[in-house]
């Protein structure tokens, strides 16, 4: 597993997704300092959250019931020299940051992102291949990037791989819509 090869951080973009319109969004809970002490939370990210600790984490693929949401935090700009979606992510210290925004999965919502682990593919082009003989399926990965593969995944929320596209700065994205959560 390797991720996507993308300059900067993850970005996204929503499609079609409910939490904005149902309020299926949680604001209120810190990143985990044992998860995020050495990475940023990046947008684009499939999290856990942890609301009896207030907490964000990644996902854990070994347990059952939790609650898995998008990271989408609003950008700000850290350095007017260094402007663009792909220069921003959301930190554990709170000195440097802002709690992050992520939004409750539900089936059907449909996102783009470059916050990608290509699994078992090589490049975002043997994932392209794929894609014109099959399904390329997704999952929350123990990491946060989003990891593709072949089958569907047994824990966690199943997402599939609708298109290859690009991110408004021309860097490769892949379009995500929930199946089932």
């Amino acid at each position: 597993m390797a991720r996507m090869v993308i300059d900067g951080f993850g970005q996204l973009e929503l499609n079609n997704v409910a939490f904005r319109r149902d309020g299926r969004i949680e604001a209120q809970c810190a990143l985990s300092t044992v998860d995020f002490a050495e990475v940023p939370a990046e947008n684009g990210m499939i999290l856990r959250v942890k609301k009896a600790d207030h907490e964000i984490c990644f996902a854990d693929a070994s347990a059952a019931n939790q609650l898995y949401a998008l990271n989408y935090s609003s950008e700000h700009m850290y350095d007017e020299r260094k402007p663009g979606l792909k220069n921003f992510a959301t930190y554990a210290d709170k000195s440097k940051n802002f709690l992050p925004r992520v939004g409750y999965l539900a089936a059907g919502d449909l996102f783009t992102t470059n916050c990608i682990d290509l699994g078992s593919y090589a490049s975002a082009a043997a994932v392209a291949s794929a894609l014109e003989s099959g399904e390329v399926f997704a999952a929350a990965g123990t990491q946060g990037a989003i990891v593709l593969g072949a089958s569907a995944p047994s824990v966690g929320p199943v997402m599939q791989v609708i298109k290859k596209t690009t991110m408004p700065d021309g860097q490769d994205a892949f379009q995500i819509q929930v199946l089932k959560v």
